[in-house]
């Protein structure tokens, strides 16, 4: 039986169905940093250990010399029980003495992350000794493994295992409601997103689309589900542009019941920056996503929108591609909203699901694969 140590650098609620998968699948010991950075809040909320057979063990993500990134405990790992360590794939130097120390012991580790997008820069060497020294790599999607392999690392240890932010569902109930027409006082098509208000999401170019929607007679209304920085600058945006009453900022929330009746009843799912998990959140309940088309630039999940499918793609940096993808979007009568949603479903249920982590996950660690 594999004796699997999975360190990782934080343990975010978002991952709880492909933890407690894992956790059952395997007989593991969890770590887990307290913070994602050095005793700094951020803004992840945290899942409940209470779902593990065996209780986490917590360690400090340290910075030492105010740059390098250190996980404690790390090398002190090696010299447990484990022959098998799945940890966060983003290099920290107290990799090194751990990766070190599993060759010499003949254990394996595998580590879970985006990737590197180019070798340049200072941490070259590092990164080379990292991807090189590892068991496997296992990306978030197939744009992160061509890009390692094009970096020229070996494509037989880079593995793609998505994300996920719950298992299969076999159905979804119909949540049809009027809690737009309710808060609104009108059934005007619903432009929404959901994630954490952060300067990368570039929400404020969703604010500005939405003004200048009313303003050209495409009427909708705008959603936003949420909160963090950015949530005192997007209300005084919106106030800005003269179309505040048909902007809802709903708060934060997690409650399922919630927001899966709030994504559920909109149109179109809109996150201008890098779309992230927001992508899979809305394609769960059935809402296309919009995005920008930069890979550079995108999380993952990006690969989850399909032109003209789950939703649609604009060139990064232009607004006015950005507004007209939205307009035509809204205005293209001949779509059937019926097949957006099954194709939204179909995406997520095919490889954007803990179940099918679980699945590729198993095969790696149980294939003996060196």
């Amino acid at each position: 039986m594999i004796q699997l140590c999975c360190f990782f650098n934080y343990a975010p609620l978002y991952r709880e169905s492909v933890y407690k998968l894992i956790d059952e699948q395997f007989y593991c010991q969890f770590y887990f940093g307290r913070e994602v950075q050095e005793d700094k809040k951020s803004g992840i909320k945290k899942l409940d250990y209470a779902i593990f057979r065996h209780p986490p063990i917590e360690f400090r993500n340290k910075t030492l010399l105010r740059r390098f990134g250190w996980r404690t405990k790390a090398a002190f790992l090696a010299f447990q029980k484990y022959d098998t360590f799945l940890i966060t794939g983003d290099f920290v130097f107290s990799y090194i003495p751990l990766l070190f120390l599993c060759k010499l012991f003949g254990k394996r580790v595998f580590a879970w992350g985006h990737g590197i997008k180019t070798r340049k820069g200072k941490m070259r060497l590092f990164n080379d000794f990292f991807y090189k020294s590892l068991t496997g790599f296992l990306t978030y999607g197939e744009g992160g493994r061509k890009r390692l392999i094009e970096l020229g690392y070996n494509p037989e240890k880079i593995h793609v295992i998505y994300n996920s932010l719950g298992p299969r569902r076999h159905s979804v109930p119909q949540l049809k409601s009027d809690v737009f027409t309710r808060h609104f006082g009108d059934d005007k098509p619903i432009l929404i997103f959901i994630g954490r208000l952060t300067p990368q999401k570039r929400l404020d170019w969703l604010i500005k689309a939405h003004a200048d929607l009313n303003r050209n007679g495409q009427e909708c209304n705008l959603v936003i589900v949420g909160s963090g920085a950015e949530m005192a600058g997007l209300r005084q945006c919106a106030a800005k542009q003269g179309y505040e009453n048909k902007v809802w900022f709903y708060g934060e929330c997690y409650d399922d019941n919630v927001t899966r009746e709030l994504l559920y009843n909109a149109d179109l799912c809109v996150s201008p920056g890098n779309v992230g998990l927001t992508a899979l959140n809305s394609m769960e309940y059935g809402t296309p996503v919009l995005s920008h088309s930069d890979f550079e630039t995108q999380m993952p999940e990006y690969e989850t929108i399909v032109e003209g499918k789950t939703g649609t793609l604009y060139r990064k940096g232009d607004y006015a591609d950005f507004y007209r993808k939205i307009s035509d979007w809204l205005s293209n009568t001949n779509r059937d909203r019926g097949q957006i949603r099954q194709n939204c479903y179909e995406m997520i249920n095919g490889k954007w699901n803990s179940d099918h982590q679980l699945e590729i996950l198993n095969g790696i660690l149980t294939s003996g694969d060196k």
